[in-house]
């Protein structure tokens, strides 16, 4: 049997694209939580974002940070711009999985926060009822303004050590 993709996969996928294009783009200041940990995300949180791969995007929004920064701008004086793209890349992907984890915990928080953990299952399984699905969309400029907060210094660590890494295999 052949994947389909279905109608609510494209809309997820694209809901995904937008909610980290808020992320990316809202100002505001990070929320920081260094004190006491975060209260249990449901299960059908985690796993929507998980089975729906909403959080695979990391390295891709790392790469769009660290891309309009003073130190990629250096590490391309460095050794050129298709040079440097591939260095900083290459340490995005090889540290990403240190910081996936978080980063997916904290967008199924994030979805945790604006539905219920039936909505979420209803969501996961694919072509949600009508009225989840108008929720599902309605919901997303929350979900991301939510994400920046729980996940702006996750995404600001994530680079700042890709980069110095980028920037130390670019120094002769």
């Amino acid at each position: 049997m052949g994947y389909r993709r279905s109608t609510a996969l494209t809309f997820f996928n694209m809901s995904a694209g937008l909610l980290f294009g808020l992320i990316l783009a809202a100002p505001g200041r990070a929320q920081a939580n260094e004190t006491a940990p975060p209260p249990p995300t449901p299960p059908s949180a985690l796993a929507f974002v998980q089975d729906r791969h909403l959080g695979d995007s990391l390295g891709w929004l790392g790469y769009q940070v660290a891309s309009r920064t003073v130190t990629f701008t250096a590490i391309v004086e460095a050794v050129g711009r298709t040079k440097a793209q591939e260095i900083v890349q290459d340490e995005l992907q090889y540290l990403q999985p240190q910081y996936q984890q978080e980063w997916d915990r904290n967008l199924a928080a994030a979805y945790a926060a604006s539905f219920t953990p039936d909505e979420l299952t209803k969501l996961n399984v694919g072509d949600p009822p009508p009225d989840v699905a108008n929720k599902f969309r309605a919901k997303q400029r929350d979900v991301g303004m939510d994400m920046k907060g729980r996940s702006s210094e996750l995404l600001k660590v994530y680079v700042s050590t890709a980069l110095d890494n980028a920037l130390k295999k670019a120094k002769p």
